[in-house]
């Protein structure tokens, strides 16, 4: 069982679900997903050092969806607010999926690591989202892959974090 009294085999797990036990996550259904809320260090310490240097996340619960083929990025244009045709590889941009009648279905980032693109949304709005864009595919000849439970996703947010990375590369 989780904190939330669910048992933790009816969640998903992320490929550092493992990691997170062993090192004392305190784990917590946060979207159908088995995640750490915190450590044995404390909420509060965490988020101030991920404020004044940096902090690694999992984020691997938050929905990725591949869109690939000849018509990616009309389809794009078609349904997120912003211009995907502007993204020059390996950028990303944060983006509006708006609904048919112009109101916000959801946020989302787009990132276009090459010849095809990623959209990552939130994990609670991943069925949502994923019908949304299945329907308006329709008319687009692409490719659209689900891709959440297949690729794992980290973040690293804070003030030092590049030069954080730099050392790391540097050094490794």
């Amino acid at each position: 069982m989780n904190e939330n009294n669910k048992p933790s085999a009816e969640l998903l797990r992320t490929s550092l679900h493992s990691w997170h036990n062993a090192n004392g996550g305190r784990l917590i259904d946060f979207g159908g997903w088995d995640m750490p809320l915190q450590y044995g260090t404390g909420i509060l310490k965490e988020h101030l050092a991920t404020r004044r240097y940096g902090g690694l996340f999992d984020v691997s619960h938050m929905a990725r969806f591949r869109i690939h083929g000849k018509d990616t990025v009309p389809f794009l244009q078609h349904v997120l607010t912003n211009n995907a045709e502007s993204l020059d590889s390996w950028q990303a941009q944060y983006t509006l999926i708006p609904n048919e009648n112009g109101g916000l279905l959801d946020d989302a980032y787009l990132y276009h690591p090459g010849e095809e693109y990623f959209l990552v949304v939130n994990a609670s709005n991943r069925e949502k989202d994923w019908n949304h864009f299945q329907e308006q595919a329709k008319a687009f000849d692409l490719q659209l892959e689900d891709e959440t439970e297949e690729v794992a996703m980290i973040a690293f947010q804070g003030p030092l974090s590049g030069r954080i990375l730099a050392e790391v590369k540097r050094d490794g």
